[in-house]
């Protein structure tokens, strides 16, 4: 781990961030949008329920990046997070297609699926090959999109994924004290609000995989400080046991959820370059 990281992770301790990140979590501001404050900046298209959003940070791209953004499902996209997928957009020399997608606990899990879907009909029009990036609980979309549309995206990077809604793994008790940004009742109780809203056969079990044959070249990218890192590593033993999926695994020593959004890490801009280089090669660029 960095010597970066380190200050970081003694700094939230100290705050007790994870107190504070939970409260975002179950009690966010959902009248923020940072797309419509600033509308003429970028092409804004509704999208049942959500809206999908163009941005195009350099001349002459030669594939497109589809973005889905954590929040535990429940926080509007940030300025953090836009700034994450420019500097990635930017390194590899993508368009910008944000998935704004409809928020819990107002829309159910399945409205997010039925926007995802029209989402991305509404990406792959273009003749730019998709790629798909996500972080956190934006990777629990993306990969349901990928199994229901095997073949149709380039490639895909998760970073930090959180694919397990229950989090009932005694393997996940036993690490969530040590996670410095999750606090483990908090996603329990969301992810209770995703199941609801949920028809099971609508959403892939992440650790099938039969289910996950077909879904192409797979990044994960995770810290080991994480609590999810057990739901991590099921998932990379399902994608490395299913047909048609080629996982690429980076885990950072005590990494922490989400670390990219820290752009002074070393380990972000690691990141940032692996996804780059991802990127251009399975383009052929």
């Amino acid at each position: 781990m960095s010597f970066m990281a380190k200050r970081f992770i003694k700094k939230f301790r100290a705050e007790n961030y994870k107190k504070s990140v939970a409260h975002s979590f179950l009690k966010p501001n959902q009248k923020i949008n940072i797309f419509r404050q600033s509308a003429d900046q970028y092409k804004i298209r509704p999208v049942k329920n959500g809206q999908l959003v163009t941005i195009q940070p350099i001349q002459n791209p030669t594939s497109q990046i589809l973005y889905f953004h954590g929040g535990a499902f429940t926080v509007p996209m940030n300025e953090d997070q836009l700034e994450m997928i420019t500097k990635i957009a930017t390194e590899s020399n993508n368009l910008i297609q944000v998935a704004d997608f409809p928020l819990l606990p107002k829309h159910s899990a399945d409205e997010i699926l039925q926007f995802t879907q029209a989402a991305f009909d509404l990406v792959i029009e273009s003749e730019l090959p998709t790629f798909i990036v996500a972080d956190s609980a934006g990777a629990k979309i993306a990969l349901q999109l990928l199994v229901d549309n095997p073949g149709k995206a380039a490639g895909s990077s998760f970073i930090s994924p959180w694919l397990d809604t229950k989090l009932t793994s005694p393997a996940i008790a036993e690490r969530a004290d040590e996670d410095i940004l999750l606090d483990l009742p908090t996603l329990q109780e969301i992810g209770r609000w995703f199941d609801q809203g949920a028809t099971p056969e609508k959403w892939v079990d992440y650790t099938d995989a039969d289910r996950l044959k077909g879904v192409g070249p797979v990044q994960i990218f995770y810290g080991e400080n994480e609590m999810l890192v057990p739901c991590d590593l099921q998932f990379i033993e399902a994608l490395q046991n299913a047909e048609g999926a080629d996982p690429e695994v980076i885990a950072f020593k005590d990494g922490y959820h989400d670390y990219t959004l820290w752009f002074k890490l070393s380990e972000t801009k690691k990141t940032f370059r692996r996804i780059a280089e991802f990127i251009k090669d399975q383009r052929g660029a």
